[in-house]
Order: C-alpha cells, then sequence, then structure tokens
C-alpha cells in the first residue's frame, strides 16, 4: 500500500477552441471535447449510421426520445473524435471491455484512452494517452443532497457545501469524486467518503483510489447551469486542450 498525491483545482476561465483538429499526437496533452446535443439534432438520420448494429438496438431500448437521442449524438461523437486520432472511420472504431468492465478502444497503435460524460445539453469527452475519468452534472436546486452528504463527503467537505451556494458546491465535490471514480474505474463504492475532493493537494493511500500514480483534477463550468471535472493520472504536467465542435467540422 502506497501513499499517492492529488492534485484538485477549479479553472475560473476555460478556453474553448472552436471546431479545432485534435492533436493526432497524443503526446503529452488531455483533450477536452464538449458537444451541445441540441445542435446535432437535425443530423440524428446521418449520425445514426456511424453507430454498429448493437448500438443502434441500445439506442432503440431507450423510453424517451431525448435519451435515445442523446445517445445516438454521444456515440457518434465518441467514433467521429476517436477516428480523428486513430486516423480511422467513425464506423471502423472497434471497442472492448478492460477491467472493471471499462471500455477501451482496440487499436494495433499507440494507446489512446478516453472517457464520456453527459448531462442535460451537454456531451463531455476526455481523450489521452493516459487513463483519464471526466463527469458532467447539472447544477439541480432542487435535489436533495443533503440526504447523501454523511455517507459520502468528510466534515471538511460537508462544511465547505454548507457555506453558501450550496447546491453548486455539491455538484462540484460530487464530480470529482465520480471523475476520479470514473478513471480509476472502481466505481461508486464504501471508498467515495475518503476521496478528497477539495481544492489542493492531498496524499491518499493508493487502495482508496484504486491506483498507485499521481492523480490530477481541473473543475470547470461547461456553462451556467453545468459543471464538469476532468481526471487524469499523470505525475507530470501536461497541456489541457478544451474543444466546442460541431461534429459535421469534423
Amino acid at each position: 500500500m502506497g501513499i499517492v498525491n492529488i492534485e484538485i483545482q477549479y479553472l475560473d476561465t476555460v478556453e474553448w477552441l472552436q471546431n479545432a483538429k485534435p492533436n493526432v499526437t497524443i503526446d503529452a496533452n488531455v483533450d477536452v471535447w464538449r458537444i451541445k446535443i441540441a445542435n446535432h439534432l437535425t443530423l440524428i438520420g446521418q449520425l445514426v449510421k456511424l453507430l454498429l448494429p448493437d448500438e443502434v438496438k441500445r439506442a432503440e431500448r431507450y423510453y424517451q426520445e431525448k435519451d435515445r437521442r442523446r445517445f445516438i449524438v454521444s456515440r457518434a461523437a465518441l467514433r467521429t473524435i476517436l477516428g480523428q486520432y486513430l486516423d480511422q472511420k467513425p464506423e471502423d472504431i472497434r471497442f472492448e471491455i478492460g477491467p472493471n468492465k471499462k471500455p477501451f478502444v482496440k487499436t494495433t497503435g499507440t494507446a489512446i484512452n478516453y472517457n464520456t460524460s453527459h448531462s442535460d445539453e451537454w456531451v463531455t469527452i476526455a481523450v489521452s494517452k493516459t487513463a483519464v475519468g471526466i463527469d458532467t452534472e447539472k447544477i439541480d436546486h432542487l435535489f436533495a443532497y443533503k440526504e447523501i452528504l454523511a455517507d459520502n463527503f468528510s466534515e471538511d467537505e460537508i462544511s465547505f457545501i454548507n457555506q453558501s451556494d450550496s447546491a453548486e458546491k455539491f455538484i462540484l465535490l460530487w464530480t470529482r469524486k465520480e471523475a476520479i471514480t470514473k478513471l480509476t474505474s472502481q466505481g461508486l463504492d464504501e471508498r467515495l467518503k475518503d476521496i478528497p475532493s477539495l481544492n489542493g493537494n492531498h496524499l491518499v493511500n493508493s487502495n482508496i483510489i484504486n491506483s498507485s500514480k499521481g492523480i490530477k483534477l481541473l473543475s470547470f463550468k461547461l456553462d451556467n447551469g453545468n459543471l464538469a471535472t476532468l481526471a487524469y493520472e499523470s505525475e507530470n504536467v501536461m497541456a489541457i486542450q478544451f474543444h466546442d465542435i460541431d461534429l459535421t467540422s469534423l
């Protein structure tokens, strides 16, 4: 059992690159992509053609039309973006399931890691050569978050949440905890309370976060109603690029 450093920051401002091409070498950077679902609803007929038959069946199983469309946009976006890195057609991308049921891209070339999340009108996708996790949540002032504080947050975290703007602060810390668990594939279990989520540097036993490598977290707003947190494994500083795209541009 070792000790791991977790560095957590909040970005007050984010420069979203408009329809920029990704760095296909993915040497020392992490790319974060955001896709607005509403901007792609007229393209559903085209986007669904990028999905494999089993993905189309999965989309059809959604009871709500909005959920079906969100899945199609999300999956097509993931295929389109990964295709840029791998120099493959979106429909040729193949996924497999790894440890703890975390999906990964099947490739004979450079390893590429990704993670996806969606909330409200946004899909977010993180891509890197290192393990990544991303979580996106809508700031819901009606959610009864107080009922789950004691089981999932430390005393210092609860104090921070209760100071002011409690709903937003709860979502902020929640995205951080979930981004870490998505990165490490450990899931939301009894260790969630011990996973740090406040700004700063935290030394944590590696068995708490299911990782022996240092982890960095960056939180930011997608818009005024949605927060997101990126988590990535790295002992070194890595460049982060934020992309705001229209799929028709790739």
